[in-house]
């Protein structure tokens, strides 16, 4: 029976492997986003770097804005010219589209998607006594 608890408990703890990525924000003093499309896996993290430029990130369906942290999380997402980092975990599946605020909108500018995946689960076999 003991067996059988530990194989569900390791089930439901989900994946413990997920991925940093980055996301170069104003990649060669240009308006973009380096690389304007990302797909990860559900429980990743997207780390937004400022290299250059007054700039911000914004999900079009406003779960987040950052730049100088998050809004909501002990930081400011106005845009900035500082040099910042701002990282966002992506829990569920699905598409999610962002912009800065001073050089774009939802769809149109300086724009970006993250492509988020179902994360597999491992299955693991267990005796049942």
């Amino acid at each position: 029976m003991r067996r059988c608890l530990w194989g569900m408990l390791a089930l439901a703890a989900g994946p413990v492997d997920a991925a940093l990525h980055v996301v170069i924000v104003g990649a060669r003093g240009e308006l973009v986003y380096e690389p304007a499309t990302l797909t990860i896996r559900a429980g990743d993290s997207v780390r937004f770097v400022n290299v250059s430029g007054f700039h911000n990130v914004v999900a079009d369906d406003a779960s987040f804005r950052c730049a100088n942290g998050c809004d909501g999380l002990g930081g400011n997402g106005s845009p900035s010219n500082a040099q910042w980092i701002a990282t966002v975990v992506f829990g569920d599946p699905g598409t999610v589209g962002y912009y800065c605020e001073a050089h774009g909108a939802p769809g149109s500018g300086m724009v970006g998607t993250i492509v988020v995946e179902s994360t597999p689960v491992a299955l693991q076999s267990f005796d049942v006594e």
